[in-house]
């Protein structure tokens, strides 16, 4: 059945009180979705919500305080912020959870879903998934300790095979989260190609009806975006990678909901981003600054111009004016 995409632009509530202002959301990424990207989207408004990298708790619960200075930052951009942990002690997790609410968190996630090698040799992220009955215990402590407060947790399809995905749902339904975000392919798929995705989600829909369901996968369009919503029955789409290419892009599947068309960003309003982000991190004493390369190499290429001058430059603190110089003469 055909469903408007404006469904994609109303209000979710979460939980009594905790609302996210619409289902269009950016994905969280490990070294990205940090201060600089945090201060240079959030002041052009091209998000809604920022949804934290994953914090690993091993050795012990964070003390509030540390917890406090964590989310500060998203905190700071007046957004609604959704926090994710991850780790393999369940008590621990539950209780981090308690805390990061407290702090402000809108919402809790639980990574079940990275498939780094470091993380998964350690038996986190998405070496959960080969323990369903852990996820669910995991999110059922976070219950306990979060009370009527919002909870989620982000999957694959499973960890070695898309076969895992009724055992994970099955898991997902005794706990009852308050969302679950879902990248459809597998962990030992990382991000290679597969036919079946939207498939896959459309599965995990069928056997998760009472659940909010967000997915991910591939989002790197808004045209990308209203098939999932149309083929598949999610609630909600979760790009993530497709935002290093087009920052503009929540805003351009924000519009295409309405039957509009958000042009492309231009030159200038690409190095104005990047601008941005090298004044944000000007302070930091790291050089070079590799965020920014990755950044202009995703925007405009590794053989521009301006992505072979950002190379040659040492240490970015120093060369701020430098850089700045560079940027406006390409612009």
């Amino acid at each position: 059945m055909h469903r408007s995409p404006e469904i994609l632009l109303e209000p979710l509530e979460l939980a009594p009180g905790q609302v996210l202002p619409c289902r269009i959301l950016p994905g969280p990424m490990d070294g990205i979705t940090e201060q600089s990207f945090l201060t240079a989207m959030s002041i052009r408004h091209w998000v809604p919500c920022w949804w934290t990298p994953f914090l690993r708790i091993s050795t012990g619960v964070p003390r509030r305080s540390r917890l406090a200075a964590w989310l500060q930052p998203y905190l700071d951009t007046g957004l609604p912020v959704i926090a994710q942990i991850m780790g393999v002690a369940s008590d621990k997790l539950a209780e981090t959870a308690g805390r990061l609410h407290e702090a402000g968190a809108l919402c809790v996630d639980l990574n079940c879903a990275c498939p780094s090698p470091k993380v998964i040799g350690n038996q986190g992220g998405g070496a959960c998934l080969k323990d369903p009955a852990w996820i669910r215990d995991t999110l059922l402590a976070m219950r306990k300790c979060c009370g009527n407060r919002a909870i989620s947790v982000k999957i694959r399809a499973g960890f070695a095979s898309a076969s895992e995905l009724p055992d994970i749902t099955a898991a997902l339904r005794q706990a009852q989260p308050n969302l679950v975000s879902l990248h459809y392919r597998t962990v030992t798929e990382m991000y290679k190609p597969v036919p079946d995705g939207l498939l896959r989600l459309r599965q995990a829909r069928e056997a998760l009806p009472d659940v909010p369901l967000f997915g991910s996968g591939d989002l790197f369009t808004a045209d990308a975006a209203l098939r999932m919503f149309q083929e598949t029955g999610v609630d909600g789409v979760l790009p993530a990678r497709g935002l290093l290419a087009n920052p503009a892009l929540l805003l351009q599947i924000h519009d295409a909901c309405k039957g509009l068309h958000r042009p492309e960003l231009c030159p200038i309003e690409k190095i104005a981003f990047l601008r941005d982000l090298a004044r944000s991190g000007c302070d930091s004493q790291r050089a070079p600054n590799g965020f920014l390369l990755r950044m202009c190499a995703s925007l405009f290429g590794r053989d521009s111009e301006l992505f072979q001058k950002l190379v040659n430059l040492r240490k970015l603190q120093a060369s701020w004016k430098h850089l700045d110089q560079v940027m406006r003469k390409l612009g």
